[in-house]
């Protein structure tokens, strides 16, 4: 690799520090333009690049080393699930109604679409639920609603 090569690269990384620093993370919007520069683009590329294995060790070691999100689908998972979490700590359960919002993520969506989704999920993503005490069946009726509620409140 050239050496100006690695230099658009650690003046691109520098950009991604700055835009850390002002908004906190490393969820960049596809299309950002940074100082001129093509921000956004970059981070995409970075993504593939690590996607199809080919991205240098030290670069991804770089990355990793400021929390850089390699997949937003993941993060909007994990970010979920932590949610679920604080819900499940506060109301000792993780029966969430399905027009339930919190912290600005529509919980009770997530979770019908987890349900949904279960045979596609991955075997870790399962587990974690299944730890959590994540309830797999939706439209209980309010009986049996009402009865698990009072369980898990013993």
């Amino acid at each position: 690799m050239g050496q100006h090569a690695n230099q658009r690269w650690t003046e691109a990384f520098a950009l991604l520090l700055a835009f850390k620093r002002r908004e906190g993370h490393c969820r960049v919007p596809r299309h950002h333009i940074e100082r001129g520069f093509r921000l956004g683009q970059w981070v995409a590329v970075q993504r593939y690049w690590h996607r199809i294995h080919c991205l240098v060790a030290g670069r991804e070691r770089r990355l990793n080393a400021v929390r850089f999100v390699w997949s937003r689908r993941d993060w909007l998972w994990e970010r979920a699930f932590t949610t679920l979490e604080k819900f499940k700590k506060r109301e000792g359960h993780c029966l969430v109604h399905t027009l339930h919002v919190e912290d600005g993520i529509n919980l009770g969506s997530w979770v019908t679409v987890q349900r949904r989704e279960k045979s596609k999920m991955s075997r870790v993503r399962k587990r974690r639920l299944d730890k959590l005490g994540f309830i797999w069946v939706g439209m209980m009726p309010r009986e049996v609603m009402r009865g698990l509620r009072r369980q898990m409140a013993r």
